[in-house]
């Protein structure tokens, strides 16, 4: 896909919950100038940490969408950006679907619902995020004035991923999906039945490292993406 005149890949990067595109950093690097790197991030995370949170999954689709300008080869998204990429896919106006890298999550079609209504405090944002197979980062947990401001973060992030559990739980795209699970992240069920959301081509790859899979194996991940894009 790179070789001969041709330009490097685009690809679009989605971090995981309570996290902007800082996240990606290690796999930056690690990729090195190998894909045309687009980190994106949503309202209230990262740089945007002054917009206002977002819970319902059209408008992050639509304010996602918009930050990718332009040709887009391949989505990586991880833990919910897994959600948001698949979503993303299937409204993006190009000749070809983008390949989904939907990483560090079990497909929506398994999910069972969020009990949204019982998140009133930290612990039990931490809990429900934890019982989805989620993380919150250690530099988070490990300042309590942090804690006290990450709480509302949590909790619209969580609203989130039910909106889009919702909205993507009967959702098929024609795109290729590359699945990828750490072998450390016991949360993971189903990968498979990530082929009930593409007419396309789907595979299921473990590789070492937990639920932050790009920042526990982001050398591992980076060689998992120039391989699935030289056969796309």
């Amino acid at each position: 896909m790179t070789s001969g005149n041709r330009a490097r890949p685009v690809v679009a990067f989605i971090p995981p919950s309570c996290c902007g595109a800082g996240y990606f950093r290690r796999l930056r690097r690690a990729l090195g100038d190998r894909v045309d790197f687009r980190a994106v991030e949503l309202p209230g995370h990262g740089r945007r940490y002054s917009e206002a949170l977002v819970t319902r999954a059209s408008v992050a689709v639509l304010d996602t969408a918009a930050q990718l300008d332009g040709r887009v080869d391949a989505i990586y998204g991880e833990s919910l950006g897994a959600y948001i990429g698949l979503a993303v896919t299937d409204v993006i106006d190009q000749p070809r679907r983008p390949l989904l890298l939907a990483a560090s999550n079990s497909p929506p079609s398994v999910r069972v619902r969020i009990r949204i209504e019982e998140i009133d405090s930290m612990g039990a944002a931490v809990a429900a995020l934890t019982a989805l197979g989620g993380q919150v980062p250690a530099e988070v947990m490990a300042d309590s004035q942090v804690v006290e401001r990450a709480y509302p973060m949590i909790r619209d992030d969580l609203r989130l991923s039910q909106s889009f559990i919702d909205a993507t739980r009967k959702l098929t795209v024609t795109g290729d999906i590359q699945v990828i699970g750490g072998t450390d992240d016991a949360a993971l069920v189903q990968l498979e039945a990530w082929a009930t959301h593409t007419t396309g081509r789907c595979e299921v790859v473990r590789l070492p490292g937990g639920h932050l899979l790009s920042a526990t194996n982001p050398s591992g991940v980076a060689g998992l993406i120039d391989r699935a894009l030289s056969q796309w």
